[in-house]
Order: C-alpha cells, then sequence, then structure tokens
C-alpha cells in the first residue's frame, strides 16, 4: 500500500503546494520549472529547471530508482525546526527531497547530488549579505550531515546559471548565464 502511494506521488511529479500549471511545458517538451522555494520530483521522464542567481539548486539523481528531484533554495537556514516539506531553506530542503523521493539512509550511496548556483549578485555588499556563499556553505553542511556526497559542485561567481536534469536519463547540465553590455546612446 504504502509503495502504491509513493509511486502514484511520483508520478504527479510535483509537490501538493505547487500552485503552476506545467502540463503544457510537459506537452511541449519544455523543461518544467523549479521557482525559487520550490522542490520537484519525477520519475523517469520530462526535465526539471531552475535558474539561479545567489540561490542555490540542490539536484538529487537516483539512477537506481529512475527518480530525480530538485530544490530551489533561497536561504540557508531556518531560525525554528521546520518539518515540513519545502525548500526555502537549504536546511529544509535536503530532508526534503530525501522524504519525497522515497530514500532510506541505505540508498543515500546509490543518489548522485549536483549542487549550482551561489553566485555574488551584489557587489560591493558585506559579508554578512553575501547570501550566496552562505547558501553554497549550508547546502554542502547539510548534504554532509546527512551523509551524501556531491559528484558535481558549480558554486560562487558572479553570474547566474541554469540547472537542468534530464529526468528520463537521470542526466544534468549547468549553464553559466552570459550577459552582454548594454549600450546606451
Amino acid at each position: 500500500m504504502q509503495a502504491t502511494l509513493l509511486n502514484d506521488f511520483m508520478r504527479a511529479a510535483t509537490v501538493p503546494w505547487d500552485d503552476v500549471d506545467d502540463t503544457q511545458a510537459l506537452d511541449a517538451g519544455r523543461p518544467q520549472q523549479v521557482a525559487m522555494g520550490q522542490l520537484k520530483v519525477s520519475a523517469r521522464s520530462g526535465h526539471l529547471q531552475a535558474l539561479l542567481g545567489s540561490c542555490v539548486g540542490i539536484a538529487f539523481l537516483w539512477k537506481k530508482q529512475g527518480r530525480c528531484g530538485l530544490a530551489h533554495c533561497l536561504l540557508p537556514e531556518c531560525d525554528s525546526a521546520n518539518q515540513e516539506l519545502g525548500a526555502r531553506y537549504v536546511s529544509q530542503a535536503v530532508p526534503s527531497l530525501l522524504r519525497l523521493m522515497g530514500a532510506c539512509e541505505a540508498d543515500y550511496p546509490d543518489i548522485e547530488v549536483v549542487l549550482a548556483g551561489g553566485a555574488t549578485m551584489l557587489n560591493g555588499c558585506s559579508s554578512r549579505l553575501q547570501i550566496g556563499q552562505q547558501n553554497a556553505d549550508a547546502a554542502r553542511r547539510y548534504l554532509r550531515q546527512f551523509g551524501l556526497n556531491v559528484s558535481y559542485c558549480r558554486v560562487g561567481g558572479k553570474s547566474g546559471r541554469t540547472l537542468t536534469i534530464d529526468c528520463a536519463t537521470c542526466d544534468y547540465t549547468v549553464q553559466e548565464l552570459v550577459t552582454t553590455g548594454a549600450r546606451h546612446a
């Protein structure tokens, strides 16, 4: 019974609070966008994508089970212990992804972790306001806490990135966002 509920949930490909209708994106073959504070999981189909600046994207690729998950984290940690599913905070996203994907501690070595984002988007700010670096540090810390190893990491710098997961193949791409200098008359 529990396995059936998990399989039904995985087929749904989104978390219950997701209010974005991505059925058109799935039909057109475009990636399903994972917005700030969201996480989504998918089993054996579709693409998940996050556009990241100072936010950090955490992707779990579980090839053995054919499941993928992507969290788009806005902040490093919540002040209070939050047991709700979500991805607003890195501290909340890591356990939420594991729960939604149906992974237990014995499965952790089979999960490939990809980390991207955490850029410095505001020049000249104090170190206290360098949220990108704080997000990246928190992600590494919480992943280590759960015994998860990062297989690919592209964080920091001064430009945004996209993190795209191909859930059919459990592959990923991380692309830098290149900005061109604007010309003014």
